[in-house]
């Protein structure tokens, strides 16, 4: 069996196809902090995780090289599937669920996972040991320590270091395409720092960097922490999101979105933690829910109530792509339709309730996408090669349709997200709604009290990070 640390070359043009597709899932995507990730080292990313599949993908199309990662351990049950998972440089992790006589199985895949650190190249386990589709960091749990001071022990002699790279991911939508996606890289752990330690006492090394690590990945993406208010509070993150953005003086960019979300996030913490608020909080909670009941979609309800309900010139510009490219946009959604259809067949099978909606879209269109298309440039590519009428040789027209053949699948999803967008516009004109604005002014009343209490010194008291009991790891 080959090492999973190598990289063959048809696993290299594989990956270029799906961070292609993966990329093009979204509107926009922001990646920060690449600067931080040592190429020639052993390093282990520790992101956040709430979208299985798409959260590999993540970091996958953001790392600089093939990353090896667990997965939970009943995915590689049939023979195929864990050769395949193999193949894709992902291995089995188990846990107490999976019966304690399949704990030491872990065994192997911490030596593999040793061995893809000790050749130097980039290793994933998901700290928090499961994904939930919350804007929230979990309890972090010890598999990944155990593994790096594994391998940091092989470099006591040396200068070299086992790094442990705190990631930030950032989603519009857990199961849609069409928003944006943030990744944001932390400050590199250095695990030689905590080496000492852990010869010392292994049990307060492992405590000490796990801190560390819950407190960097914390900063890196929306955490969060409040339980009782938390649809709320992530409601409030994105009504008050533009407010925020020109309050802080910052450019308008996902990026800076997310750390104004941040800081909304942050401030209703901790306002929601203090007695003296918790009339105001009960007020807030109250207006968000009733805001909520005829906006679901909290990220684009929001977005749409940043336009107004006003005829404007992005109204306008929507309205006049939505009719100049109906035509090529419904002859793409023709061609395309197997592949659309088969998706959402295979997600309303297979993910009703399990979390695994945008896993399973990405996984159809990444495989079905390619096929389909391969399909089609011999049905049709063919024949067009031998059509001799028209200004131009029948290869010529077979080349142009295989170009625009991808092209189109594209296009299609592009050209839906402007439709959704400009439909949410043209009902929002007809809306006669200040809810939304009683909710912004009630958010700017209790940031300013907030802040006038700091100049007084009243703060609620700051809790420690959460640790879990689970020793071991798993990714979904």
């Amino acid at each position: 069996m080959s090492k999973i640390y190598k990289t063959p070359l048809l696993y290299r043009i594989l990956r270029m196809h799906s961070n292609n597709v993966y990329q093009k899932w979204f509107t926009s995507v922001e990646i920060n902090g690449e600067e931080r990730i040592p190429e020639d080292a052993s390093v282990i990313f520790a992101p956040n995780h709430q979208n299985a599949f798409t959260d590999a993908m993540a970091l996958l199309s953001s790392s600089p090289k093939p990353v090896v990662f667990l997965a939970r351990a009943d995915l590689f049950s049939k023979k195929l599937a864990n050769k395949i998972l193999r193949w894709l440089k992902i291995m089995p992790a188990y846990r107490m669920r999976n019966g304690i006589s399949n704990l030491k199985k872990n065994a192997d895949s911490f030596e593999q996972a040793a061995q893809v650190l000790e050749h130097k190249e980039f290793f994933c386990l998901m700290p928090e040991g499961g994904q939930e589709e919350m804007r929230k960091l979990r309890p972090l749990v010890k598999g990944m320590f155990r593994i790096g001071f594994a391998v940091q022990d092989h470099y006591k002699d040396t200068n070299e270091t086992v790094y442990i790279i705190p990631t930030g991911i950032d989603y519009a939508s857990y199961d849609h395409s069409g928003g944006h996606m943030v990744i944001n890289f932390g400050k590199p752990i250095k695990m030689r720092d905590y080496y000492d330690k852990y010869v010392e006492n292994a049990p307060v090394a492992y405590n000490e960097i796990r801190a560390e690590l819950y407190r960097r990945m914390s900063t890196l993406m929306l955490d969060i922490r409040t339980d009782d208010y938390y649809d709320t509070i992530y409601a409030a993150c994105y009504i008050y999101n533009l407010d925020m953005l020109d309050e802080m003086g910052w450019e308008d960019n996902e990026t800076n979105r997310l750390a104004a979300r941040q800081h909304i996030a942050a401030n209703l913490d901790e306002i929601a933690a203090m007695e003296k608020y918790k009339g105001d909080m009960k007020e807030l909670d109250t207006m968000v829910k009733d805001w909520i009941k005829t906006r679901p979609a909290v990220e684009e309800e929001a977005i749409v109530r940043e336009y107004g309900n006003d005829f404007d010139g992005s109204f306008l510009r929507a309205l006049i792509h939505a009719f100049v490219f109906a035509v090529p946009a419904a002859v793409s959604a023709i061609v395309n339709a197997p592949i659309f259809a088969l998706g959402k067949w295979a997600c309303e099978k297979w993910t009703v309730g399990t979390g695994f909606y945008s896993t399973v879209a990405l996984a159809v269109n990444m495989v079905i996408f390619p096929i389909y298309h391969f399909i089609l440039m011999l049905a049709v590519g063919i024949p067009l090669c031998h059509y001799d009428g028209g200004n131009f040789p029948g290869w010529a027209y077979a080349l142009v349709f295989c170009i625009l053949l991808p092209w189109s699948y594209f296009f299609s999803y592009r050209y839906w997200w402007n439709f959704k967008f400009l439909w949410k516009r043209v009902k929002n004109l007809f809306r006669k709604d200040d809810l939304t604005d009683r909710i912004a002014d009630k958010l700017t009343d209790l940031f300013s009290r907030l802040k006038e209490d700091r100049r007084n010194g009243i703060t609620p008291q700051t809790e420690s990070p959460k640790v879990a009991e689970d020793d071991t790891n798993e990714q979904d």
